[in-house]
């Protein structure tokens, strides 16, 4: 566990991170980890930080992987709260959605990875729309970042001047670059998302869900760098 923002944890894990946003009185998520063993991780780390499990009140869905959903049902059971999560991937987070094209080798992952871990989809309680604004963490609003999947989703603070990218690029080992185009359902609105994305006011960064452990201006600085190098 990292704290990320003086009011943000970054819980680390072997193939995607996720986060927990700090108010006051009440925690939100975003995404579920993909670990097994994520819901104990959580439960322990907040612990740590002299939170509660119990105040988790509402978990935001960023899109509708597998890694990203995997742990969404168990966490909702142990503490519960509201799962939020984007409606153009209502299809896709209830195991339903047809890839097309190259994605369909993602698909049969999904389906594979699906099925061998027995996967629960999880209850929804309420969808989101593009560009939706909500009262979590103060002012969080969904900024819609498609090509990953339809409904990719970040959640943009603008009183933080924050983004929580999601899957909109990766940065391991100094390199940072577009999911792989077998992951995507539209490359070309990848690099549209990266435009979108990068024309936000970031002065706090950029958080991501497959990264290193660098702070928020590094990756903002990332995010640059893809936008130029797409000719953005």
């Amino acid at each position: 566990m990292i704290q990320v923002f003086p009011d943000c944890l970054q819980f680390r894990g072997r193939l995607v991170h996720h986060y927990a946003l700090l108010d006051r009185d009440r925690i939100i998520l975003i995404d579920g980890g993909f670990l097994s063993n994520t819901p104990s991780r959580v439960e322990e780390q907040l612990s740590h930080a002299g939170r509660s499990i119990e105040e988790v009140s509402h978990i935001l869905l960023t899109h509708g992987h597998f890694d990203h959903t995997r742990n969404i049902a168990e966490l909702r059971k142990r503490t519960g709260a509201a799962v939020w999560a984007p409606k153009l991937d209502e299809d896709l987070i209830a195991g339903e959605f047809k890839y097309v094209g190259s994605a369909r080798a993602c698909g049969a992952v999904e389906w594979i990875g699906r099925r061998l871990l027995g996967f629960e989809p999880p209850i929804v309680d309420r969808w989101l729309e593009p560009e939706e604004k909500t009262e979590l963490w103060g002012d969080l609003e969904c900024v819609p970042l498609p090509g990953h999947t339809q409904g990719h989703t970040g959640y943009y603070s603008p009183s933080r001047e924050l983004l929580f990218a999601a899957d909109l690029f990766s940065n391991y080992f100094g390199h940072q670059k577009l999911p792989p185009r077998w992951l995507n359902s539209d490359q070309r609105a990848v690099i549209e998302s990266i435009r979108s994305a990068s024309c936000l006011s970031l002065g706090g960064g950029v958080l991501l869900s497959h990264c290193h452990s660098g702070t928020p201006e590094d990756h903002r600085s990332n995010l640059q760098f893809l936008a130029l190098k797409h000719g953005i």
